[in-house]
């Protein structure tokens, strides 16, 4: 075991094979949010073991659109949260990053 984080980063919602409309906002957190849990769970770890989540986005205008999604996500969880403003990412069809933080009191 060791008392290091775990961060799990730069979870998009945009698969750059994808052809058409870049998916809303609420889809792009759920597909960041389901290959975050994929990547705890290769670890032994689960979404409600996340200690801090930040968010990075372009534009919060649709973000609580997202909320009914963390809760079910995070269930009685309550991970510290980070939103910052960005002015833009590498693939312009994205509107939200996630990276997910394990803390040590959760190994």
């Amino acid at each position: 075991m060791t008392d290091q984080e775990i961060h799990v980063r730069h979870l998009t919602g945009i698969d750059p094979r994808s052809t058409g409309n870049p998916p809303s906002l609420k889809d792009q957190c759920r597909v960041a949010l389901d290959r975050g849990a994929q990547a705890l769970a290769r670890d032994g770890y689960r979404l409600q073991d996340v200690t801090r989540i930040i968010f990075m986005m372009r534009d919060t205008d649709g973000f609580p659109s997202c909320f009914p999604l963390l809760r079910d996500a995070f269930g009685t969880g309550r991970p510290g949260t980070t939103l910052r403003l960005v002015p833009g990412f590498d693939d312009p069809d994205t509107q939200i990053e996630i990276e997910l933080v394990v803390g040590p009191s959760h190994f």
